[in-house]
């Protein structure tokens, strides 16, 4: 930020932004970014991020510079001392910078008794207005249809914009306008040199395949992506390209060895430079997890395969064009990281054939501006 655009913020107002730090929640906070900056377009924009874990992606990193003006971190995740003294530290530091506001935007299961240890937290800091501190209830988050089943429910992006109404900050059909993150000219050529010297395929599509996820519970078989793979390139005249971070540069290596081709770009970028990547793209294909949010937001098409740990809806690739893959499951709803059954049926229910199919059905004309697909197999 330029010395004198610095100096400018110092009279104004200051309004405090807190998130957490997953890549998920980082992506679908932009369109309540966007509300927030419409409603305060004179303010000095603060976001506070937690990082409960050291992996955590820094919000700096996905977040448009235009809808925030500087970034402050904490680590809530210390034990004993190190705890108390580093919240300690964090009341002072805030209470020193005498925001005007603090606005929620953390995610939308955050249990009552948390939000309003927060609302406590926040109000002692001295900051005298507190903007989308309302819990969720169960009933709102977690809708039953009428066989007891986990219900369509609103996506988290809107359940974030519908707090803020609450309290007044307005949101408009154009804070959820896809794409949500857009790349200079530069940012764009520097991926087309790098893929320029690895492609093998031009005449066919690119297609990025994201074969990990951080949460147990949304893992599907690393053979059904093999054979996902190689029927992709033995009937559709594509290239791959392996996505995703430094965890998953093994299995890349692993898919490219069984396909016979193919390139790897698993933790060779950063999230920014993954978005500016995954924006080449024709088709990506992934699981529930923050790689399949960041392809939708930068506007390629999603083909997702998801279980039923949480409510269909809430964590759906955001805009138009997608297809979503589940199989339904008596269990449905459970919310857990890990599943505790051997079989593990709402992810191992989806077999690659089903895949196959869908997939076909879902590259044929037509898809384009539609409503994301949802496809029970």
């Amino acid at each position: 930020m330029p010395p004198s655009h610095r100096s400018n913020l110092k009279h104004k107002k200051k309004i405090l932004v807190y998130l957490f730090g997953s890549l998920g929640d980082s992506i679908v906070a932009i369109p309540a970014l966007r509300a927030v900056r419409r409603h305060f377009p004179d303010a000095e924009i603060v976001l506070l991020q937690n990082f409960l874990t050291a992996d955590l992606v820094k919000a700096s990193q996905v977040i448009p510079d235009d809808l925030v003006d500087r970034n402050l971190s904490y680590n809530s995740g210390l034990g004993g001392v190190g705890k108390v003294s580093n919240f300690f530290h964090l009341w002072r530091l805030l209470r020193r910078e005498r925001f005007e506001a603090a606005v929620y935007l953390v995610i939308s299961e955050r249990p009552k008794k948390a939000v309003l240890r927060d609302r406590v937290f926040f109000k002692s800091c001295g900051i005298p207005k507190l903007i989308g501190f309302t819990p969720f209830s169960n009933k709102e988050l977690y809708p039953v249809d009428t066989s007891g089943h986990p219900a369509m429910t609103e996506h988290e992006a809107v359940r974030k914009l519908r707090r803020l109404a609450i309290d007044g900050i307005k949101f408009v059909p154009e804070d959820l306008r896809i794409p949500l993150l857009s790349f200079s000219p530069i940012e764009g050529e520097n991926i087309d040199k790098w893929l320029e010297s690895r492609r093998r395929n031009l005449s066919g599509p690119l297609i990025a395949i994201a074969p990990g996820c951080k949460t147990q519970a949304n893992a599907w078989p690393l053979e059904n992506f093999i054979q996902l793979g190689s029927r992709l390139i033995a009937e559709k005249n594509c290239e791959i390209i392996v996505v995703g971070g430094n965890a998953e540069r093994e299995i890349g290596e692993q898919l490219i060895a069984a396909w016979g081709s193919g390139i790897n770009s698993a933790g060779a970028f950063s999230v920014r430079e993954s978005g500016a990547l995954l924006a080449k793209c024709d088709l990506y294909i992934g699981l529930d997890t923050g790689t399949t949010h960041l392809a939708a937001v930068v506007g390629t098409k999603c083909f997702a395969i998801y279980g039923e740990r949480n409510n269909p809806g809430h964590w759906f690739p955001l805009g138009n064009g997608h297809a979503v893959v589940f199989h339904p499951v008596k269990c449905a709803g459970c919310r857990l990281q890990g599943c505790p059954l051997q079989d593990h049926p709402c992810m191992m229910g989806i077999s690659l054939e089903s895949v196959w199919h869908n997939l076909n059905e879902f590259l044929g004309p037509g898809s384009g501006e539609l409503p994301t697909q949802i496809i029970s197999v």
